[in-house]
């Protein structure tokens, strides 16, 4: 087990400078999280979400990490590779589901976006769901749901995010991509496939309880680099950007009932690109390649 201080000068100088706007509260910076503890070299971070203290955080293939955060630090728990790891599973987004494995285990089924333009085994726009072993040292693959685009809906590749609360499965992504200006981006939402639907679940056009573009339901525009999602009190959340003039860093929080969209800028409290996101004991945990970022929820 190793432990990663986050008490450091380096953080220390980020804390003073990473405010949100106005009187807002200041952010807490809990990484650098690279490093021979935790991220392999040559795999970038991806998918990423918390359970209580516990979080699991995923490099591209399927390489997780789970850790828990103590008041000295980041305990690491176990880092191995996932059930699907593949070359091409980019293991985007990452989601805890309202189902365990088994009654015992400490952690949910955990979802994970494939989001490759290549298939795994003749299947493309897959989520993965792992079963995570409780002793962290591994995980096993339980299930594999696709969606069976033959629409057309979506562009490079889709996200997947579960709704724990309504036990929804909610696909979002480009219907193109992000360098075309008739890009659009599209929501389909479905049950959320039981673990006992069996291994492999294909989802069809005509099971979605819902599927629109956010532009044709909203007439709201944007074109960012997609990253990480997650569900909260019916709102998807949506942080975009590489922390650059030209590509901003920007939190989107769409209202899945609603159909409204907000934006809250993210430049004054991370640096880099940003992947996924997580909430969990009213803190909002955002992951990016500079390491990880806490944010009161109530802040935003």
């Amino acid at each position: 087990m190793f432990m990663t201080k986050i008490k450091t000068a380096a953080m220390a100088a980020l804390l003073a400078a990473c405010t949100l706007a106005g009187a807002q509260p200041a952010t807490t910076y809990l990484g650098p999280l690279q490093g021979e503890n935790h991220r392999q070299k040559g795999y970038a971070y991806q998918g990423m979400d918390a359970w209580d203290k516990t979080v699991v955080s995923l490099q591209n293939q399927g390489i997780a990490t789970v850790y828990k955060r103590t008041e000295e630090g980041i305990a690491i728990l176990g880092q191995f590779h996932l059930g699907s790891f593949h070359p091409y599973n980019h293991a985007n987004v990452a989601s805890f589901g309202p189902w365990k494995g088994a009654c015992s285990d400490p952690l949910p089924l955990l979802y994970v976006s494939h989001c490759h333009k290549k298939s795994i085994q003749g299947f493309k726009d897959v989520c993965f769901v792992e079963r995570i072993h409780p002793d962290y040292q591994g995980s096993t693959l339980v299930q594999t749901i696709v969606y069976d685009d033959l629409s057309g809906d979506f562009g490079y590749a889709l996200q997947w995010v579960v709704d724990r609360k309504r036990k929804r499965l909610i696909g979002y992504g480009n219907t193109v991509n992000n360098s075309d200006p008739s890009n659009r981006h599209r929501v389909i939402v479905f049950r959320l496939p039981k673990p006992s639907d069996g291994e492999t679940v294909i989802l069809k056009k005509e099971d979605a309880l819902e599927n629109y573009t956010i532009e044709a339901v909203s007439g709201y525009r944007f074109n960012p680099i997609g990253q990480g999602l997650f569900i909260h009190n019916n709102q998807l959340y949506m942080p975009t950007g590489l922390g650059t003039a030209e590509h901003p860093s920007i939190l989107y929080i769409w209202d899945l009932r609603a159909k409204k969209m907000r934006d809250i800028p993210l430049g004054a409290v991370t640096t880099g690109e940003l992947e996924d996101i997580s909430f969990t004991k009213g803190r909002i945990l955002l992951q990016g390649q500079d390491g990880l970022w806490e944010i009161k929820a109530n802040a935003l």
